[in-house]
């Protein structure tokens, strides 16, 4: 990818096109632009830092976020299940007030 910087008065000037592409589908420039991971990565771990919750209206629930994906756990612990993965990064996860 070329970009070319301008130089306006001690200020640099990156020139930025931003377009919506479906799937496999070329940008602007002619790029395709495949939305497919290159590597999977496995872990197990009972601690996290840094995290994002919320609890379920009814008390029974929390929802968390783990490095970009979310997750539920019973409030008195157990096994967390994802309720979300992939490419993209999910964070700062909440409950509704119906708690959906």
């Amino acid at each position: 990818m070329k970009v070319k910087l301008w130089h306006f008065t001690g200020l640099f000037v990156l020139p930025l096109t931003f377009m919506l592409a479906k799937e496999g589908e070329p940008d602007s420039l002619g790029n395709a632009l495949p939305m497919e991971p290159t590597r999977t990565v496995a872990f197990t771990t009972d601690e996290g830092t840094w995290l994002s919750l919320d609890v379920s209206p009814d008390g029974k629930t929390i929802i968390f976020e783990l490095l970009g994906d979310l997750y539920t756990l019973p409030y008195r612990g157990g096994k967390a299940t994802r309720i979300t993965s992939g490419m993209a990064f999910d964070s700062q996860p909440s409950y509704s007030p119906d708690g959906k």
